[in-house]
């Protein structure tokens, strides 16, 4: 299990892309309340959900999105390759958000308003980006890059754990993965 998440971050580190083939539109969901501070958002392979502050350049914007693509579709042939995920994340309505720093007024008023997303949309986000922790000259780079690492818990929150317990469920005791982190 150990040599399986180490090749998930080895293989996005040496792979991942600069340019992308994402573009960059408005928030198309201004009108949902806590989703009203975003203005960048990207829709990668109808599954996950880029939002970012406007502050948040656009290369880091299509990074994060590159790194989803990467996690995602290993082969590039443009879909999931396990549909079983690919139906989990576009279920819940799976979200990255992408914050200029730690507690800024998109981070507040996102998570003030959460459960209302959880419950009227199905929303799902198992993690977060800040803008310092996102490097695209220097992916997966410890210290200077999260986004393998924060898009991966994001994948595995709110497709991984659900479909594949006894692989990745969270539990002491309750999974291969589990078990090989103890």
């Amino acid at each position: 299990m150990k040599i399986l998440i180490f090749s998930l971050l080895f293989s996005a580190h040496i792979f991942s892309q600069i340019n992308v083939c994402f573009e960059i539109e408005e928030n198309p969901n201004q009108n949902i309340s806590a989703l009203q501070l975003f203005t960048k958002y990207v829709n990668v392979l109808d599954c996950i959900y880029i939002y970012a502050e406007e502050s948040i350049s656009d290369s880091k914007v299509l990074h994060a999105a590159s790194i989803v693509a990467e996690l995602l579709d290993n082969n590039e042939d443009g879909v999931i390759d396990d549909l079983n995920v690919y139906d989990a994340l576009s279920n819940k309505n799976t979200i990255m958000p992408l914050f200029a720093y730690e507690g800024s007024n998109a981070e507040d008023f996102l998570f003030d308003n959460f459960d209302f997303l959880v419950e009227e949309y199905n929303y799902c986000a198992g993690a977060v980006l800040y803008n310092n922790e996102i490097d695209p000259n220097n992916p997966g780079y410890w210290g200077n890059d999260a986004s393998v690492e924060e898009i991966l818990h994001t994948i595995n929150t709110c497709s991984h754990v659900e479909i594949y317990p006894d692989i990745f469920g969270l539990e002491p005791n309750s999974s291969q993965m589990s078990d090989a982190m103890d």
